[in-house]
């Protein structure tokens, strides 16, 4: 797995698969633990349940984002405001030589589809997606993405336009301008 972050309210741990097609969302479940008269710092005493990973983590779902020739932006994680959406990419490698088309710079790169969806961190349900066709968008550490309170800016390199959209409480893209 890639270990990506903790959510903001640190209930969620997101985590990618080694193949970068799915997503793997963990909850923290707390280990009790009780040693009446042991001695603590002998590591022996401590369950064993206690020294693995599932002991103190539980895996709520595996979604499956990417297919094809896509992957999932490991780089790439956005929370919303209200802790209850993340927003995750999934995008084709770029073309360091991409055909002329209309509209788009050239001697940029393109990456044939990228994908931006919108998940319920709760449940792994995809609420939204948008699509990006023939573009490229700095995904690596959020850096052609920003985000402000339920705004989100996206800055189309290829284009050289910024698209502003808006996230619904009810989970859903709502394109305010470009």
């Amino acid at each position: 797995y890639h270990f990506r972050k903790f959510s903001n309210d640190g209930q969620f741990l997101i985590c990618f698969s080694r193949n970068c097609q799915n997503l793997i969302v963990y909850r923290h479940s707390c280990l009790s633990y009780c040693s009446k008269g042991i001695d603590c710092d002998n590591q022996d005493e401590f369950p064993i349940k206690g020294q693995k990973f599932e002991g103190h983590f539980s895996q709520l779902y595996s979604l499956n984002l990417a297919c094809g020739s896509e992957l999932i932006c490991k780089d790439f994680f956005l929370v919303t405001d209200c802790n209850n959406y993340g927003i995750f990419a999934t995008a084709t490698t770029p073309d360091s030589d991409p055909p002329a088309r209309r509209g788009a710079i050239p001697n940029i790169p393109s990456m044939e589809k990228i994908t931006f969806y919108l998940v319920r961190l709760a449940d792994g349900t995809i609420m939204d997606e948008r699509k990006f066709h023939n573009d490229f968008i700095h995904l690596a550490h959020n850096a052609g993405i920003f985000m402000y309170d339920d705004f989100v800016s996206i800055l189309s390199v290829r284009h050289q336009s910024i698209h502003i959209l808006q996230i619904r409480k009810a989970g859903m893209f709502v394109d305010v301008q470009t």
